[in-house]
C-alpha cells in the first residue's frame, strides 16, 4: 500500500529502513523532543523503537509510514497514526530527518496520513497529536494541519505532552 502525495511516498515500513531510522533518532535536535530524556537515542534504542513501530502495524494493521521523496527514493521521516497501549487516542505522529526539515513534508504527510486514517476508521471522531509543550515546530505543523491544543495533557515516561486534536467532521471539511 502506497499512498501518494504531490512530493512523498508514504508507505509501510519495511526492514531496510532501521538503518535510515536509526540515524534519525541518533540526531540530537531531532531525538530532542522524542524521547525520554531529550537525548540522541543508541543504535540498540533505535532499533528497538523501529521494531515497534513495524510490530505496531502487526498489531494494529496501521501505524507509521516511511516517508519517500518522490524525485530521489530518499526516505525523509515518518508520519502516521499510531496508538500504543495507554495512549489517549488514535493519534497521527511525524518525524522528519533533520537534512529534510523545512520543506513543509511532515504538514504534506500528515495531511495524507489523516485523511487515510478517517476513511480507515470511520466512527472515529477525532485525531489527536501529543506535543511537547517546548516543541514549537510541532505546534506550527499541528496548526497547519487543523489540530489545535486541547487543554489536556498526557503524560508518558517523564513528559507532560499536550494533547492537540482535530475533530473528524472540521477536519474533513477542511482538507478531506
Amino acid at each position: 500500500m502506497i499512498i501518494e502525495t504531490e512530493r512523498l511516498k508514504l508507505r509501510r515500513p519495511t526492514a531496510s529502513d532501521a538503518e535510515f531510522y536509526c540515524a534519525m533518532m541518533a540526531d540530537p535536535d531531532v531525538a530532542r523532543f522524542l524521547t525520554p530524556d531529550g537525548k540522541p537515542q543508541s543504535r540498540a534504542d533505535a532499533w528497538r523503537g523501529f521494531a515497534t513501530w513495524i510490530g505496531h502495524w502487526e498489531i494494529r494493521g496501521f501505524g507509521f509510514f516511511t516517508l519517500e521523496d518522490k524525485a530521489t527514493g530518499a526516505p525523509v521521516g515518518r508520519v502516521g497514526p499510531w496508538r500504543p497501549e495507554g495512549w489517549p487516542g488514535l493519534e497521527c505522529g511525524w518525524t522528519i530527518a533533520r537534512p529534510y526539515w523545512g520543506k513543509s513534508y511532515a504538514r504534506e504527510a500528515a495531511i495524507a496520513a489523516i485523511n487515510w486514517t478517517f476513511g480507515q476508521f470511520p466512527d472515529l471522531p477525532r485525531i489527536i497529536s501529543l506535543i511537547d509543550p517546548e516543541n514549537a515546530n510541532s505546534q506550527t505543523v499541528a496548526r497547519k494541519i487543523g489540530e489545535e491544543d486541547s487543554g489536556e495533557v498526557f503524560e508518558f515516561w517523564e513528559l507532560k505532552l499536550d494533547v492537540w486534536a482535530a475533530e473528524r467532521s472540521q477536519w474533513l471539511s477542511r482538507f478531506g
